[in-house]
């Protein structure tokens, strides 16, 4: 039978936060909480954040948890998940990678024990994948908007320069010799990483720029 496993609460810092309202399932889950024994060697203490009521008369509580992980566990929880085990010697929750699971009833065979890890592994992996998915297509936007903006800021030809390069190619297209509709065209396009320098600007006619299109040209 499918033993089913709800990702109940995370936690942030010291502060464990449950996911969502305080309804049937988290109340299961703090009343687990509230009634572990210490660790032995005490692990870290964490406070259990509750949010009671609705609205305006909605109020937050701080309940101070015994540490009921020892460092070992909590250390080993970042690779296996670890049974949050009550009084009653019960397995009610697991802890995996800062998250509680709520399990919805107890443990009875070692291959349910096995499901509750693969669910648990399969919640976490599945968060954490679609994280990365939007942190590297974030990335790529702002890489390619800074592209954008760095490519229509870029530096005009200076008029010094102009006149240098106009003298230099006799004011003529240095391909066709044509002087009509010139342009001062970058030899290595700005894209590609070329400067405004004299020696990387020529002058072509309009026709000869448009075959030449953004290639490099040599």
């Amino acid at each position: 039978m499918t033993l089913r496993i709800t990702k109940i609460a995370e936690l942030v810092g010291s502060e464990i936060v449950l996911s969502g309202k305080l309804n049937q399932r988290a109340g299961d889950f703090v009343a687990v909480l509230t009634n572990l024994e210490s660790a032995e060697p005490p692990g870290p203490s964490w406070t259990l954040n509750l949010v009671i009521g609705d609205g305006v008369a909605a109020r937050k509580v701080q309940v101070a948890l015994a540490p009921f992980l020892t460092p070992k566990q909590l250390e080993q929880s970042s690779i296996e998940p670890i049974a949050v085990i009550d009084k009653s010697d019960k397995v009610n929750s697991v802890f995996y990678r800062n998250r509680f699971f709520l399990l919805e009833r107890k443990i009875r065979t070692p291959a349910e024990g096995e499901e509750v890890t693969l669910r648990a592994k399969k919640i976490v992996f599945e968060e954490e994948s679609e994280v990365t998915g939007l942190r590297s297509f974030v990335s790529n936007i702002e890489a390619a908007t800074e592209y954008q903006r760095s490519v229509n800021r870029r530096v005009p030809v200076s008029d010094d320069v102009k006149l240098h390069i106009w003298s230099r190619d006799g004011g003529a297209c240095v391909r066709c010799g044509s002087k009509e509709q010139l342009h001062f065209d970058h030899i290595i396009p700005v894209a590609k990483g070329g400067s405004n320098d004299a020696m990387n600007i020529q002058l072509l006619c309009q026709s000869c720029n448009l075959k030449k299109s953004d290639k490099i040209a040599f």
